[in-house]
């Protein structure tokens, strides 16, 4: 039988490399000791992040709270080494990535996420490589469009077109983001008053 603990750190990490993150997460690095010490103490498996649902899985808060906190996990093995983060976020997770990951993250897609007030200067001013940013059912803030502007300059793709934004961004806003994009998808115009997390969505609105 052969004696999986005493592979080879390479293959091993080949191995691990092979799992869906969130499954690596969940167990498969507490195998045993060399296993948890792979999963935990390499960054090299982290520096791709996705810990996003799969269209079949079920989506309630529990679930939703748990692969935040899975996110956050990832981000430290990734030991600021991030590149690429895929999955959902609310505004602390967002300020810890971009505190964690700068100046390395480069590509960010975020779903039913909490943009936070502050999202410009807690996460965009620490995000100057970013390339790629993917919003999917959230809302924009018109600040967070000028921060791009502003604060990203090698950022080449921005995708909100499932996204919200408070209110109109402006003409020249719009054109500088379609001159300067690669792909543009802007979010539709339309004003939530909350988050659009499903924490946020079990609540009651205020009166």
């Amino acid at each position: 039988m052969r004696d999986w603990a005493a592979l080879p750190r390479d293959i091993l990490l080949e191995i691990l490399g092979r799992l869906q993150q969130v499954d690596v997460l969940r167990g498969a690095g507490l195998a045993c000791a060399p296993w948890w010490r792979a999963a935990v103490e390499e960054p090299a498996l982290w520096r791709t992040i996705d810990v996003a649902f799969n269209e079949d899985e079920l989506i309630n808060t529990q679930a939703w709270e748990a692969r935040v906190a899975m996110a956050r996990s990832a981000v430290d093995r990734s030991a600021g080494q991030c590149e690429s983060f895929r999955g959902v976020a609310d505004r602390h997770l967002l300020a810890y990535l971009a505190a964690r990951s700068s100046p390395s993250l480069r590509s960010l897609h975020v779903a039913f996420w909490c943009l936070p007030d502050a999202f410009v200067d807690r996460v965009l001013t620490k995000l100057p490589m970013l390339e790629r940013l993917v919003l999917v059912h959230g809302r924009v803030l018109k600040g967070t469009l000028l921060g791009l502007l502003e604060h990203c300059p090698r950022l080449e793709v921005l995708d909100a077109g499932d996204s919200t934004i408070d209110k109109p961004a402006g003409l020249g806003t719009m054109f500088m983001l379609y001159r300067k994009m690669k792909v543009f998808h802007a979010p539709c115009v339309g004003y939530c008053p909350r988050c659009c997390c499903p924490r946020c969505l079990s609540e009651e609105p205020p009166s």
